[in-house]
């Protein structure tokens, strides 16, 4: 009898109660009405030991990829900012008593300040069917027996009001959906169409997007591990989905590479090296990131290089981490076929490089 996967949808869709650690996140490259063009992220976040505790955190920047600036947000609910102060917070600082950065933003908290960038999410909710986050004015609304959402994110002036369709079916990272620790599955192509509101105008906005939902139990970010991860579309109509866990001494382990074909299907394998090519540092948190790299998957026979659209993509997120390298990246590369024909590669997508700002 064949046997099942442990994900189902629509069933695992919604938040699960058993985990500790989730998140729902979207990525698009969006083109204007008006010839701009923009790359857009987010993360919707649940945190919590208990189905009662579970604490709320969101992020998102808006890249403008022709003027290289981008404007991030960074919003903490009072659930969270709870658990941060009387569990998260004095777990880590048992292990690193010499955090004083750390303590610092422990110190604020119960002082019931929320140091500046982040802000405080008023109201978070997550509804099921059909399933709905609603975090502050921020909200990912997934239609009822399908697999299309509606995304809306407005704070400080800037709202996108987007929707985004799957060309193909979900992929379950690994080929059975939990290559480590946490549950993984992604729509790693979807038409995104909608509006965009910032100082500019109102826009009509459409492009690519890609969209990540993860859970488990997982303590790796309060221990201090982070990792280094690519989600990248191939103008040939294929995703990459690349990762390595990183410790905070710079150590690597768990490295995956998951080729998503066009159909869909997943070809996976731990057989990949990241080769760090250029380093930027940031002036806010100090860390030190590996910006350019050169990726090698022998057993697929790809090599490809990355490169971001521009260096300062970092984002100050709160707690620990203290910030992230959260941006656009594009992608060239080859690829060697079995008939010895070499298929050149070309794409963009997002890199996330999550634990360098732990000790800077």
């Amino acid at each position: 009898m064949e046997e099942q996967p442990d994900i189902r949808l629509p069933e695992d869709a919604g938040p699960h109660a058993s985990s500790n650690i989730e998140w729902w996140y979207a990525f698009t490259f969006l083109n204007s009405s008006r010839g701009s063009r923009y790359a857009l992220m987010t993360s919707f976040f649940q945190v919590g030991e208990s189905a009662c505790s579970k604490g709320h955190y969101l992020i998102y920047t808006l890249i403008d990829l022709d003027n290289k600036k981008q404007k991030n947000q960074s919003r903490i609910d009072n659930k969270l900012k709870r658990n941060m102060m009387f569990l998260y917070l004095p777990f880590y600082l048992l292990l690193h008593p010499f955090d004083t950065t750390m303590w610092r933003l422990y110190k604020s908290l119960i002082a019931g300040r929320i140091p500046r960038p982040h802000g405080l999410l008023r109201k978070a909710v997550i509804k099921q069917n059909p399933l709905r986050l609603m975090y502050g004015k921020n909200s990912m609304t997934f239609e009822k027996e399908k697999e299309d959402f509606h995304l809306l994110l407005s704070e400080d002036g800037i709202t996108a009001d987007l929707h985004f369709q799957p060309r193909k079916p979900h992929a379950l990272i690994g080929t059975d959906g939990k290559p480590d620790d946490l549950y993984y599955y992604s729509f790693t192509q979807n038409k995104v169409s909608g509006k965009l509101h910032t100082h500019k105008g109102i826009e009509s906005v459409s492009g690519e997007g890609w969209f990540d939902h993860q859970w488990g139990k997982d303590y790796s970010l309060v221990k201090g591990t982070g990792w280094n991860w690519f989600g990248l579309q191939l103008d040939d109509g294929r995703e990459l989905l690349l990762n390595e866990m990183r410790s905070n001494d710079g150590e690597t382990s768990s490295q995956m590479a998951n080729v998503i074909e066009k159909d869909g299907t997943v070809r996976f394998t731990r057989n990949i090296s990241f080769h760090p090519l250029k380093y930027w540092k940031s002036v806010k948190t100090n860390a030190r990131y590996p910006i350019a790299w050169q990726i090698t998957i022998p057993e697929f026979n790809i090599e490809i290089q990355t490169v971001p659209f521009f260096s300062n993509q970092e984002m100050l997120v709160l707690g620990p981490l203290q910030g992230i390298w959260e941006g656009a990246v594009s992608l060239t590369g080859k690829e060697r076929l079995s008939n010895g024909a070499v298929n050149h590669l070309t794409g963009e997508g997002f890199m996330e490089l999550v634990g360098y700002a732990f000790s800077s």
